[in-house]
């Protein structure tokens, strides 16, 4: 057995202490200065990172000259220690190919692609000492690793406090507070462990879910050089108010060929189409009628169900990933949302923060978004246009707007400035600021019961989105809807 010297020791055991930090935290950065024995000071992450990598670059070339590393060649806590150091090692010498993998994916869709540095890393391992069921493993989890950053970073932007914490929950979610607990037991046991995400309206609920839902543990095949299937088409969402209560059960569920009329070929659902390695993300739960949530929570419950028009029993074997802008505790007062859903649903809740929330935690949240949102607009915009919005959003709009749309608006917000030059910001709808005005005219006199209920399917699709939303909750049909709304 190799004995590694005092300082040797430390070191390793310093990098396997910090290999199980999650990235975004507060701990991960003092960690990061205790590994470079420096005091903290002002120097991003990926600074940081850059001399950490630096440091263990110099302490493995080290062990090769003296011997070449090899896992055996350790035994007990030190080689706990340097398994996760080593680990840590080749993840980083290996991150940057893992990032071109990541876009090569993106580019081919569902449709699996040959990690092209598979020998190489391959190679890395067993020259190391370890086994080919240990090589697979951990280049699967290596990669579950990169794309979580990646997605959580590209996913959820910003610099205030709700948005540090929101970045630490996320990546908690994934490999769960306690890594060691979730590389040993709990890697391929992750559907056991649902997601209810919940949150205003344009807060990127659908973005996060797909941040969680795209960054699982999917396994490598070394025989194909390939992971088993593609993060692509391991989430699979649905947008429940975008169906009428009969198509939804279809949609959720499937069908069989003549279940119904129209029904001329066999239907794949949502969960059929979701493997063991994926995620499914339904997306305004707390819209769903009473029947269907019975339907979701057998599903959830017993693993089980049945294609509408069919005996057949299925299994769902992924996870299960929903979100709701509704206040869920008053749905379940109201008895309109199932206790015993809900407790299916809520192994972890997470509340995104409202842009009003980021902005008065840090004014300057407002600035770092507008880079980021540009970006969707124009792929390499410069300093002065970005500041040029900046300066014209905050001299148009009152500095304690409520941004009723959050992130969604201001988004649109840069889009119309783009366009017009200019944004009008939109007061609070008249329910909120004063309930009197919700039932006058302009002129001051009184709305009749037709304008009532205009106003009120208005105010409905802009929350909802959706016809069959808005029909449910007002308890009139589609046509209805689109007549008022004056779509018809």
């Amino acid at each position: 057995m190799y004995k590694l010297s005092t300082e040797q020791n430390r070191f390793f055991a310093r990098i396997a202490d910090l290999a199980f930090l999650n990235p975004f935290s507060v701990e991960r950065e003092q960690a990061d200065w205790q590994v470079l024995d420096l005091a903290p000071e002002a120097m991003n992450f990926a600074d940081r990172l850059a001399l950490i990598e630096a440091k263990l670059e110099a302490h493995f070339q080290e062990l090769e000259r003296q011997r070449g590393f090899n896992i055996g060649d350790y035994q007990g806590k030190i080689q706990g220690n340097m398994r996760l150091a080593w680990l840590f090692y080749v993840f980083h010498s290996f991150r940057q190919p893992f990032n071109e993998h990541i876009k090569a994916q993106q580019q081919a869709g569902d449709k699996t692609v040959e990690l092209a540095f598979a020998r190489a890393i391959t190679g890395r391992f067993e020259q190391a000492g370890f086994t080919p069921p240990e090589t697979a493993h951990y280049i699967a989890l290596l990669f579950q690793v990169q794309r979580a950053f990646s997605f959580i970073d590209e996913a959820v932007s910003g610099d205030c406090p709700a948005i540090y914490e929101l970045r630490m929950r996320l990546w908690n979610n994934i490999f769960t507070f306690n890594p060691a607990w979730y590389l040993n037991h709990l890697f391929e046991r992750m559907e056991d462990f649902s997601l209810l995400l919940l949150g205003e309206t344009g807060t990127g609920k659908s973005l996060v879910a797909k941040a969680v839902g795209c960054s699982g543990y999917i396994p490598f095949d070394p025989s194909t050089r390939r992971f088993v299937e593609s993060f692509t088409g391991s989430f699979r969402a649905i947008n429940l108010s975008e169906y009428s209560t009969g198509l939804l059960e279809s949609e959720l569920f499937g069908h069989k060929k003549g279940a119904f009329t129209g029904a001329i070929d066999n239907h794949p659902g949502l969960f059929s189409k979701c493997s063991r390695h994926g995620s499914v993300f339904i997306d305004e739960i707390g819209d769903v009628d009473m029947p269907i949530q019975v339907k979701l929570l057998n599903v959830i419950q017993d693993r089980v169900y049945s294609p509408v028009g069919s005996h057949d029993k299925h299994r769902f074997e992924g996870r299960v990933i929903s979100a709701t802008n509704r206040p869920i505790a008053e749905l379940l007062e109201r008895g309109l949302f199932r206790a015993d859903l809900y407790y299916r649903l809520c192994s972890d809740v997470i509340t995104l923060p409202s842009l009003r929330q980021r902005i008065s935690e840090n004014p300057n949240e407002l600035h770092s978004l507008i880079a980021r949102l540009l970006q969707r607009v124009i792929q390499t915009p410069d300093e002065d246009l970005q500041n040029r919005i900046e300066s014209k959003i905050r001299a148009t709009v009152a500095p304690d707007y409520h941004w009723p749309g959050n992130v969604r608006e201001l988004e649109q917000c840069i889009r119309r400035i783009c366009l017009t030059g200019s944004y009008q910001a939109k007061p609070l709808p008249a329910l909120i600021q004063d309930d009197k005005a919700l039932y006058r005219t302009e002129a001051g006199g009184y709305l009749s019961a037709s304008q009532l209920m205009q106003n009120y399917c208005r105010f409905l699709y802009a929350e909802l989105g959706g016809f069959e939303a808005v029909a449910r909750v007002a308890g009139v049909d589609r046509r209805t809807v689109k007549k008022y709304i004056g779509l018809d």
